[in-house]
């Protein structure tokens, strides 16, 4: 049996006509009035809840919602919010507890409801996203899911303690991606007007990626590559081994990252198979590509593709060179990456290999040959050259040996002249 509410506040349209009284009205009868739609049911203005809250009248507006991809405005449907939340603030008068009726700038609302919010709104590729919410809540929601925003944003010890103490084993990608939640959600609840300060902005992080910086330098034979590639037989299990294709010699030809493997295409080959235009990503779920992670749609990088690359793939037909299954257009990273590690672990590679590693090798043997590191810092696809340095600056050889070496020509040449 339906329980009959009588709800709490008035929902209306500060636009209606109908309310245009300039017989008893100042504002109506000088025009200066907000009565300006005579169909509110259709017009582009929110709608607005008008109620009591503690001893003070309060208002709260709600506009319709677009369709995310029409773009068609869904007429009614802030009527529908404010009704939504009429309720929501009539229950929680007559419960006694008027907390959830507004939060204000009181900051009661659930952090980690809060979180998953702002990690959704994110404008970031499916795969970042993905890595964000593994962040969250691996490490994240454990310590801070259960408490307020209000909790968190005084926490600035408890925030510190686990950037830099709890997740200081961490490479620095997910302790700086915990850090963009708990400081994005609560620099979100600040500008909604849900929290009204927080003092964890200036938290820095120590990179502690040194240390283990070079982990994934990891190079293999041509052989144990090749397997990985095209997979085998267990020589244990005598079980067959399912390799990662064609991925792998685009991530070591090309320096490709593994998401940018599995989105290429033939098409993408420009210049007589020349050079690679790189522009596009495979989503995490392997449906569609997508633009490149931190790029806008239309941002590329030619990347140069070598003979025997060129040769493997001049005569596949257009489309992806990774085609997935199950209706998927490209195949999905997590499949891909088992049986790349998979592989690579039968193959007898020692631990730290990566798909990573791969791109590793492919900057090394740059390097080694003379290519600048200005020109592998465009090839690779790092806007800040400072990145490039700090990666493979100790593949270069020594600036003071270099400088010796040419004083000591230049002196031998000067001298016997």
């Amino acid at each position: 049996m339906a329980l009959a509410v009588n709800r709490t506040g008035t929902i209306f349209k500060k636009c209606d006509r109908s309310n245009h009284k300039p017989d008893s009205n100042k504002r109506c009868a000088t025009s200066t009035c907000q009565h300006t739609c005579d169909n509110p049911e259709r017009c582009a203005h929110a709608w607005t809840l008008r109620y009591w809250l503690n001893g003070k009248q309060v208002e709260k507006s709600f506009k319709d919602t677009t369709h995310p991809t029409t773009g068609r405005v869904n007429y009614g449907s802030g009527k529908k919010l404010a009704q939504d939340w009429q309720l929501k603030t009539t229950v929680d008068k007559r419960s006694g507890d008027i907390a959830f009726a507004d939060h204000g700038k009181s900051g009661k609302q659930n952090f980690g409801e809060a979180c998953e919010a702002y990690i959704s709104r994110q404008q970031v590729s499916e795969n970042s996203r993905y890595h964000y919410v593994s962040s969250y809540r691996a490490y994240v929601k454990p310590v801070f899911g259960n408490l307020t925003l209000a909790q968190v944003a005084r926490d600035r010890d408890g925030v510190t303690e686990l950037l830099t103490v709890t997740m200081k084993h961490l490479s620095n990608t997910p302790r700086q991606q915990a850090r963009r939640v708990i400081i994005g959600t609560c620099d979100e609840a600040v500008k909604a007007g849900r929290l009204s300060k927080h003092n964890l902005a200036d938290i820095e992080l120590a990179d502690h990626g040194p240390k283990k910086r070079h982990s994934d330098f990891v190079f293999p034979s041509y052989e144990q590559v090749k397997f990985v590639a095209d997979g085998g037989i267990n020589p244990d299990s005598k079980r067959a081994v399912g390799g990662a294709g064609l991925s792998v010699w685009l991530m070591r030809g090309c320096g490709l990252r593994i998401e940018e493997a599995l989105g290429a295409c033939r098409e993408d080959f420009i210049e007589d198979g020349a050079v690679l235009r790189v522009m596009w990503q495979a989503s995490w779920d392997g449906k569609r590509r997508e633009p490149l992670t931190h790029r806008k749609a239309g941002e590329y990088r030619d990347v140069p593709v070598p003979s025997w690359l060129w040769a493997t793939v001049k005569d596949l037909p257009d489309g992806p060179l990774m085609p997935g299954l199950g209706g998927k257009t490209f195949q999905r990273y997590g499949t891909i990456y088992f049986r790349f590690m998979r592989a690579a672990e039968v193959a007898g590679i020692p631990d730290g290999f990566t798909p990573h590693s791969l791109r590793h090798a492919f900057a090394s043997a740059m390097l080694a040959r003379g290519v600048q590191i200005t020109e592998l810092a465009h090839f690779l696809g790092h806007r800040d050259i400072n990145v490039t340095h700090q990666v493979y600056g100790h593949l270069l050889p020594s600036a003071a040996k270099r400088a010796v070496a040419a004083l000591d020509a230049e002196f031998a040449e000067w001298s016997e002249s």
